[in-house]
């Protein structure tokens, strides 16, 4: 003998609703003029409400959009058309309960009824993948070029040496007073100035071993200024305050000239129609800790 699985004795409406109600994608019925008749739970969530504080809202109520017109009219458009004509699925956010959700929204007219029916899938896991996959992808470039700045920086290094090794060569020849000892004295300390551009850059691609040593943080600052004022542009001012009865600090030049680019750089971008960066130093005697924000 055969047996077979027992149908639901369920009425047709009830198993309707008992799908509608349980479903793990969001849906929602909406009216000819489009106003929520009913959702289940799951497209509430997304909402941050339950169905019952949804129910009789109009749909744009939930759009996270300035232009909710297009959601609307891809609604409109699928209403008394068959399965084949439907229009594509459309990618939008929705006002979730604390930030937008990005939802994939597929659009079906409600059979024998005005009424139109919509899914929802939940893109956020999606998007946060690929939000992962595309910051892997930057840190793998960023990594690369790391490397190959690196790379140049250590050949470019090398000519530096061999040029300053020439120059200390020259100026053993020609004195202080010979004509020619200005001009190979300038050859070498632009010679200087490329190898200190150079070895910031080598602390730019993580690829100098960091040596903290004392040092007059001024002296920093001001070696360091010349390239800022480059990368900060025409339009910011840049004005250097140097504290009295300052202590040496023991750093890593290199890193220490890496941390104010940082800084100036964010300041930089924080200013696009231009202004004033003043960097400051002056001696602070702390008793206790100082909060910084949230830090």
């Amino acid at each position: 003998t055969m047996t077979t699985a027992p149908v639901s004795t369920l009425p047709s409406d009830d198993r309707f609703q008992q799908f509608f109600d349980t479903a793990p994608i969001g849906m929602a019925i909406l009216s000819p003029a489009f106003s929520v008749r009913a959702c289940n739970a799951a497209f509430a969530d997304l909402l941050g409400l339950t169905p019952a504080q949804v129910a009789g809202k109009t749909f744009d109520t939930f759009i996270d959009d300035d232009a909710p017109e297009k959601v609307l009219n891809l609604i409109a458009d699928a209403r008394g058309q068959t399965t084949d004509a439907l229009p594509p699925p459309l990618e939008m956010q929705i006002k979730g309960a604390r930030d937008p959700v990005s939802v994939q929204v597929h659009v079906q007219p409600l059979a024998g009824s005005p009424d139109t029916v919509l899914h929802f899938i939940d893109l956020s896991r999606q998007k946060a993948f690929e939000a992962q996959f595309i910051q892997s992808q930057k840190g793998s470039r960023m990594q690369a070029i790391g490397q190959l700045a690196g790379g140049v920086a250590h050949d470019f290094n090398n000519l530096l040496t061999a040029m300053l090794g020439f120059c200390d060569l020259l100026l053993l020849r020609h004195k202080p007073g010979d004509p020619s000892f200005p001009d190979i004295n300038q050859i070498k300390q632009n010679a200087n100035r490329a190898a200190n551009l150079v070895r910031q850059l080598l602390a730019f691609s993580r690829q100098q071993t960091l040596r903290p040593k004392v040092h007059d943080i001024a002296d920093i600052i001001i070696e360091v200024s010349h390239l800022i004022r480059r990368l900060i542009g025409a339009n910011i001012e840049l004005t250097l305050v140097h504290g009295n009865d300052l202590g040496f600090v023991k750093v890593d030049e290199g890193q220490m000239e890496q941390v104010l680019i940082n800084l100036a750089v964010n300041a930089r971008d924080a200013m696009p129609e231009g202004g004033k960066l003043t960097i400051e130093t002056r001696a602070v005697h702390t008793d206790t800790p100082m909060q910084r924000g949230a830090e």
